[in-house]
Formats: structure tokens, C-alpha cells, sequence
């Protein structure tokens, strides 16, 4: 497909990417608070935390996650129950307060915790809808895309927020500062959630509204009859959730396993290659070459963040190209092969200079950036059985957030100095990313350009499986 017939195929989709943008401007807003417990920027010089203990200034910053969870358990139980249109206000309304409060209360610890806490909340719900939704929607050319742009928009609010909370801005706090954009994202999300916002034809299908769910997909394609590629996609939508009508809701049983151990595995992979402790090894090494003050504001985390977006946003083009298995292998295999690398050479020799170790890790970011963050979130809208999918991706996010707080809570009052500090914590990072490379080479297949029920068969099938481009998958399921 060239470049013009791929731009013509996206516009005439531009329904699918619409149906889903209140959850990705949410994403968008709730990234910018996810940046807290991802960098240092220097909290204890902000007014918030004056004269508070350090134990309350943790617990602050990690009530994001610690909320994120409860959001994505409260998602599993409203996705299930409600439209997406309503359950998306419902999370704008999150939003909404805690951007208020952190423009009221940005001095104040009980107000920036409140304000976390909720936006926590937002961020758990609107990841796990998006997941479900966008991968019931999508066409297959398309799917993997739109998909990874929900990762690249956290990304982009964790760069935003990582950089303004590390300047000192006279008239404006760097929550207020963080509150108004917020807002503004909302009244964005508020018009799209109202206006262009379709329903899944699977949710209406499993509630057996059938001329509903035909309208929607008319609307979702773009198209003001019923085509027989409707027909084709309605009839094969039947055919999956009649299948999945079957099984038991349980997450490790009818085959489910596989799909959960192997998508986890990417997430830890994700979380060990971007988390509070590597983070702040590769800006500290940074500094040192560009010799900014501590007293100013941290550029080093603003290069490290916008190499992860600007890549991240060139990579997610070629996943339904390249395919996910190769992207998500080159990126983990690349990225636990430099801090592997990094470790032990801080281990073994005092003698890297900070510019050799910038390069390196600013090489690593790249490597990174090529899938190890996204895959995993195309491959969670694909993977699941229907009956499973809610509680299958809450169960993935739940993994990836109490990983993000065991990291930030053992590390927190680490002095981040010392080659054998960097070397002993790069090679704890690089090593277990090395091993999950191998299982996901072993066992991860490749969906790229299959519909939602070919994809799902595929990582159901024990023997068979397509590692490479795509083809009809067998319509048998291995237990």
C-alpha cells in the first residue's frame, strides 16, 4: 500500500480514531500526573512539600498508581455494564475536579494528593476503555496505529509534565500550569465524547441489539449502506462472540493464559526499561555533560522524554508494517543489551567518561522507543477472548502500576551516585529484559493485519503459529 492510498484509507476511517479521542485526551491529561514517580524533578523545592515528612511526600506521589488500580477495577465493572459514552463523562468528570483542585490547592499536600488521587482514578478507567474499545472498532490495517497513539499520548503528557514541574514559574504553580491545560484537553474530549462517539458493535451484540450494532459499524466505516465488507465483518463478530459464549469468565482458563503471561511479560519488559530508578541514572549522566544547575530546570529530562516521543510516534507508523513480534523483539532485544552493557562497565571501570555514557543512553532511548512501550497496548485489544478481555487488560495494568510504586518506594531515598550503584541497578533492569526477550521470540506471535478474532486465534494456538506477516488463521481454539 503506498503513501497516498494509506492517507486515503485513514481518512475515510477517521470515525474509528474520533470514537476513541475523549479517552485519549484523557490519557493525554493523566500522563502529565504519571510523570511524578518517572523523574526527579526536583519536588522538595515546591511548596507543596515544605515542612512535610518524607514518607508523606511518597505516599503523595504514588497515590496516582495506587489509584490508577482502583480506576481500572471500577472500569472492568462499569465496561461491562454501561456505554462507553457514559462512562467516558464519568471519567471526565474525574478529571475535571482534580484539575480544578490542582489549580485551587497547588501548595497544598492534602489538595495535590487529592487531585493525584483522581486523576489516578481517570487514567486506570480511560486505559482500560480505550484498550477494550479501540480494539472492537478498528479496522484491521489500522488497528495497531491508533492503538500505539494511546501510549504515545502518555508519553507526550509524562514529557509535558515532566518538564513543567521542574520550572519555577512565578505566577503560576506547576500544578495550576498542569490543571489548565488539562481543562482544556477536557473541553475537546467533552465535544467528541458527545458528538462522535460510536458504540462497539460487540457490546451491542452481546446484548443482542442487532440493527443497533449494524448502524454503528455503518458509522464507524464511514459508509451509508450496508456493504457487504459490513456484512463480512458483522457476520465474523457473530461468529466470534458465539464462540467465546462458551467459556467461563476466568482469565486463566480456555486457552487465556497464554495471551495474559505473554503480554505481561512485554509490560514488565516496559516498566524495567522506563521507571523512576533508569530514568534518573540516564539524567544524571546527561547533566553532567550539559552542566546544568540543580537550581534550574532539568533539561536532561525533557531530551530523554522527547527521544521517547519523536521515535515512539515514527515507530508507531510501521507497526502494522513491520509487524508487532519484530518491533517488540528489536526494542527489548536493543534496550537490555545496552544496560546490560552499561552495567557492567560501571561495575568493572570508573573510566566512563559522561559523554560516552550519554551517547549510549541516549542510543538506548531509541531502542526503546521502537516498541517496548506501545506493543504491548496494541496487543491487549487483540489478544483476549470478549468474555475476558475487561478483566484480562485490568489484570495488566494492574501488574504494571504496582511495579511503577515497588520501584519509586524502594528507590526514593537512594543518592543516585556511585558507578557501582548505576552498574548493580542497570544490570537488574537489563538482564530479566534479556530473558523476556527470549520467551516473547519463542512464543509471540504476529497479528498484524488480522481481524480482532483472527488475532485472537492466534495467540490461542499452541502449535502453527504465524511469527511473521500475517495469514488466515485455523478456526480451531487450543485449550
Amino acid at each position: 500500500m503506498g503513501c497516498t492510498e494509506w492517507v486515503e484509507m485513514n481518512q475515510k476511517n477517521k470515525p474509528q480514531s474520533n470514537a476513541i479521542g475523549a479517552g485519549i485526551l484523557t490519557l493525554l491529561a493523566t500522563g502529565m500526573y504519571h510523570a511524578g514517580i518517572l523523574y526527579d524533578p526536583g519536588y522538595k523545592h515546591h511548596e507543596w512539600t515544605y515542612d512535610r515528612s518524607d514518607s508523606a511526600i511518597l505516599v503523595t506521589l504514588i497515590l496516582f498508581h495506587i489509584a490508577a488500580i482502583l480506576g481500572s477495577i471500577t472500569g472492568w465493572f462499569l465496561i461491562e455494564r454501561y456505554t462507553k459514552k457514559q462512562i467516558n463523562f464519568v471519567i471526565m468528570s474525574f478529571v475535571i475536579i482534580g484539575c480544578t483542585v490542582s489549580i485551587a490547592l497547588p501548595h497544598n499536600l492534602i489538595g495535590v494528593a487529592f487531585a493525584r488521587g483522581l486523576m489516578g482514578i481517570a487514567h486506570g478507567m480511560a486505559y482500560l476503555v480505550v484498550l477494550v474499545h479501540g480494539g472492537e472498532i478498528l479496522i484491521k490495517e489500522l488497528r495497531g496505529v491508533i492503538m500505539a497513539s494511546v501510549n504515545f499520548c502518555i508519553i507526550s503528557g509524562v514529557l509535558i509534565g515532566g518538564a513543567i514541574n521542574t520550572v519555577d514559574m512565578e505566577r503560576l504553580a506547576p500544578y495550576q500550569f498542569l490543571g489548565i491545560l488539562g481543562l482544556t484537553y477536557m473541553l475537546i474530549a467533552f465535544f467528541l465524547n458527545l458528538i462522535v462517539c460510536y458504540e462497539s458493535p460487540v457490546f451491542l451484540l452481546q446484548r443482542n441489539l442487532q440493527s443497533d450494532a449494524t448502524l454503528s459499524m455503518m458509522k464507524l466505516r464511514n459508509e451509508s449502506t450496508e456493504t457487504w465488507e459490513i456484512r463480512n465483518e458483522m457476520t465474523e463478530l457473530k461468529t466470534m462472540l458465539s464462540e467465546d459464549a462458551s467459556t467461563s469468565r476466568s482469565i486463566f482458563r480456555d486457552g487465556n493464559l497464554r495471551p495474559l503471561v505473554l503480554i505481561a511479560l512485554g509490560k514488565i519488559a516496559s516498566v524495567l526499561s522506563f521507571n523512576y530508578t533508569v530514568n534518573n541514572i540516564k539524567v544524571n549522566v546527561i547533566e553532567q555533560v550539559l552542566d546544568i544547575d540543580d537550581s534550574s530546570a532539568r533539561l536532561s529530562i525533557v531530551i530523554v522524554t522527547s527521544i521517547r516521543m519523536i521515535v515512539g510516534m515514527c515507530a508507531m507508523f510501521l507497526v502494522d508494517v513491520l509487524g508487532r513480534r519484530a518491533l517488540q523483539l528489536v526494542s527489548t532485544v536493543s534496550t537490555g543489551v545496552i544496560l546490560v552493557a552499561m552495567g557492567i562497565a560501571y561495575i568493572a571501570t570508573d573510566s566512563i567518561t559522561p559523554d560516552v555514557g550519554m551517547a549510549i543512553f541516549l542510543a538506548c532511548e531509541v531502542g526503546a522507543s521502537l516498541g517496548l512501550t506501545f506493543i504491548p497496548d496494541v496487543l491487549c485489544s487483540e489478544a483476549f477472548n470478549t468474555k475476558k478481555k475487561a478483566a484480562a487488560i485490568v489484570a495488566v495494568q494492574v501488574l504494571e502500576n504496582v511495579l511503577h510504586v515497588a520501584v519509586f518506594a524502594i528507590v526514593y531515598q537512594w543518592d543516585f551516585v556511585g558507578y557501582d550503584r548505576y552498574g548493580g541497578t542497570l544490570l537488574a533492569a537489563g538482564l530479566p529484559m534479556l530473558v523476556i526477550a527470549y520467551m516473547l521470540y519463542r512464543k509471540l506471535p504476529e497479528t498484524s493485519k488480522m481481524s480482532i478474532r483472527q488475532a485472537r486465534i492466534e495467540f490461542y494456538k499452541r502449535e502453527g503459529i504465524v511469527f511473521g506477516g500475517s495469514k488466515n488463521s485455523v478456526e480451531v481454539l487450543y485449550d
